[in-house]
């Protein structure tokens, strides 16, 4: 099944192919009470249909930029679509849904490749923005320095990055007393709730999940730091639990920016008081994210987060929650004071 962003029955027959004449005329009439980023979504999937293809083409052309835009900026945008969009922008020397392009760590570095490779000066300099898959995939580097429009500036920074970040030979290491205890406890639960043998002790549960964060240890110890950005945006739930400890801010950054991250494992992370601020800052700055009230209520509680973040999220506390924030003392003065007055703003409304 194709993941698209629209639960549209209708453009999920167009895309599957599955669409009869009647439907497919209605669609290039733009007859079909479709939005626009359901018509881009659907028209995107009968542009490989030879007999469509101008047809379609002349419709995606006159679809909104800000609509383009908005469906790049989105994690879940589908890649084909994403990838005509991307490829128009570059054509169009569009440098806004370009930047929402090479910002989205959702999409394959394959993207930034074909940015590296035809992208104006000012798309290339804001490439270098995500350093994050630079490190990852270096050939987004080599590719861009093929390009004619790379100027001494853009070579000049590539070199740098080079030169601090991918060096040959192992970086620094991550100590198992570190982070062994604490990542057994947060991979624990999860796993004890979901077991599926029912005749397989907690203890036994928790020895195989000491063994596995062990092995994932030691081969992450053996890598470089670039090896440790890629595994950050591409490992599983254990890789990433251990990546987020690396004393290099890079690659806990790209643990924070993985797609694959779930907001359960970002709850556990906004809990950890060890996690640094500048961490916690990334992801009270994630709406996606901090949209989930739990999300929310971690970061209040959590002492590193900047205090006009804690703002926004305390305004949306429950009273039971304001409640036990009064009595923290673990957490800013700034705050408790903050829930003291929002408590009685709530309660006042409440009772009026």
């Amino acid at each position: 099944m194709t993941d698209l962003i629209s639960n549209n029955p209708l453009v999920l027959k167009v895309v599957q192919g599955e669409a009869n004449e009647e439907l497919l005329e209605m669609l290039f009439l733009k007859q079909l009470p479709f939005t626009e980023e359901e018509y881009l979504e659907a028209l995107v999937f009968t542009v490989g249909d030879g007999r469509y293809k101008e047809k379609s083409l002349a419709l995606l052309k006159d679809i909104s930029e800000i609509t383009k835009t908005n469906y790049v900026d989105k994690t879940r945008a589908n890649h084909r679509v994403a990838y005509f969009v991307l490829l128009e922008a570059l054509g169009k020397k569009n440098q806004n849904i370009i930047a929402k392009v090479i910002h989205n760590q959702a999409f394959p570095y394959e993207f930034l490749i074909k940015i590296a490779e035809k992208g104006q000066p000012a798309m290339l300099e804001a490439l270098l923005d995500n350093q994050i898959k630079l490190i990852a995939y270096p050939q987004i580097m080599d590719v861009m320095e093929l390009n004619p429009k790379t100027g001494n500036f853009i070579k000049g920074k590539i070199k740098e990055i080079r030169d601090f970040y991918l060096q040959a030979g192992a970086a620094e290491e991550i100590i198992a007393a570190d982070v062994l205890e604490e990542v057994t406890e947060v991979l624990a639960g999860a796993l004890i709730e979901e077991k599926k043998d029912p005749e397989e002790s907690e203890d036994e549960l928790i020895e195989q999940i000491k063994k596995e964060t062990n092995t994932s240890l030691q081969m992450i110890n053996a890598m470089s730091v670039s090896e440790r950005v890629k595994l950050a945006l591409t490992g599983d739930k254990t890789q990433r639990a251990i990546l987020v400890k690396d004393s290099n801010k890079m690659v806990m950054t790209a643990v924070i920016e993985s797609p694959k991250l779930s907001k359960d494992e970002v709850g556990l992370m906004i809990r950890n008081k060890s996690i640094p601020g500048e961490i916690i800052g990334k992801i009270a700055r994630n709406r996606d994210w901090t949209k989930d009230y739990s999300v929310s209520l971690g970061l209040v509680q959590n002492p590193k987060t900047p205090v006009k973040s804690a703002l926004g999220f305390i305004k949306k506390l429950y009273l039971r929650d304001l409640r036990l924030l009064m009595k923290d003392k673990n957490i800013s003065p700034v705050i408790r004071n903050l829930a003291v007055n929002f408590y009685r703003q709530k309660t006042k409304t409440k009772g009026g």
